[in-house]
């Protein structure tokens, strides 16, 4: 049985990424300092461990009384927005902390890591679909904390043989297919769950900017389902178990949809209409970011089999409907 550790594994993602690992038979280790976690979000089956990154000394006291064969990562923070105001959080948190985790690896002979990275290393693109062959230029520190990783763990390789693979997730939605895992943010900026908040709430919701160069006027993003971006990284961990090489893929679905195809899908799937707020355009946001996913698809054989608005929604709806009312009662 495969020990692997998993850390940020009572966040969104990374709790659906331990179950689909302990049901494919993994043993798993889930190390989080519940800063945005949620202890509900743990999976009972696996080892858990309440751990700040940052703290070098319990980082390296995990890793000599496990042994693990591959580590998952996906702690980290992902505001765009408050990284332009907090800059130092996200190169400690995103940048300095992974650091402490490769050292530890180092250490203790564990020589393989997939990493949570971002298209927001890409900055405004210049070709759309965007190519893991694009320039990478970010925009703000939670791009660039990211980024730093990438090259961190290129030298990482070179110097001690640590095999990576960085995904660079595009927008990942949605909730497990049987709505009991989902996107619960302390601090939300997606605009899926903020719109079913919305109708949920009967309040207002507000929509950034109608004036992109888009056909309706409004960005237009690549969504992936939740399910989908863990299966990525069940195929690249299968990858590096078996071959060992280093690589970086785009995860996306090629196909773009704008914020308001976002909302007529809600409003469709909730039978609800939004109250919309129009507001001026988010500093930074670009037009348009869709994915060239062919690499991926390619060399790993992934193939999404949920990731349209449709599912997409239609899951979000069921995992955020049975909170709202959980929560009230």
């Amino acid at each position: 049985m495969k020990n692997v550790l998993i850390t940020g594994g009572a966040g969104y993602i990374g709790s659906i990424m331990t179950r689909q690992l302990l049901d494919k038979g993994y043993k798993v280790v889930v190390v989080d300092d519940l800063s945005n976690g949620e202890v509900k979000a743990l999976d009972e089956r696996a080892k858990f461990k309440r751990l700040d990154l940052g703290d070098s000394k319990n980082v390296q006291q995990l890793f000599q009384i496990n042994n693990f064969e591959a580590v998952l990562h996906f702690a980290g923070v992902i505001s765009m927005a408050e990284s332009m105001a907090d800059p130092a959080k996200y190169f400690r948190i995103n940048t300095f902390n992974t650091l402490n985790l490769l050292e530890a690896m180092v250490r203790h002979g564990a020589d393989k890591i997939i990493f949570s990275s971002s298209a927001g290393v890409y900055g405004n693109p210049e070709k759309i679909p965007i190519p893991e062959t694009h320039k990478t230029n970010p925009t703000n520190p939670y791009g660039e904390s990211k980024l730093a990783v990438e090259n961190i763990l290129s030298w990482y390789d070179k110097i001690f043989g640590i095999k990576s693979v960085s995904l660079r997730y595009f927008n990942a939605a949605g909730a497990s297919t049987d709505g009991k895992l989902g996107e619960n943010h302390k601090s939300e900026t997606h605009i899926i769950p903020l719109a079913i908040r919305a109708v949920l709430t009967d309040t207002e919701f507000a929509l950034f900017g109608d004036d992109y160069n888009t056909d309706d006027g409004t960005c237009v993003r690549d969504y992936i389902h939740v399910e989908d971006l863990c299966n990525a990284h069940l195929l690249a961990l299968n990858s590096l178990l078996e071959r060992g090489n280093s690589a970086i893929y785009n995860v996306g679905t090629g196909v773009g949809y704008s914020n308001k195809d976002i909302v007529s899908h809600v409003e469709k799937i909730s039978g609800k209409k939004l109250k919309i707020m129009m507001m001026g355009r988010r500093a930074g946001d670009s037009d348009t970011l869709v994915s060239d996913p062919s690499k991926i698809k390619t060399e790993l054989g992934w193939k999404p089999k949920y990731s349209n608005p449709q599912i997409i929604i239609e899951t979000a709806w069921k995992y955020h409907s049975y909170k709202h009312y959980e929560n009230r009662d």
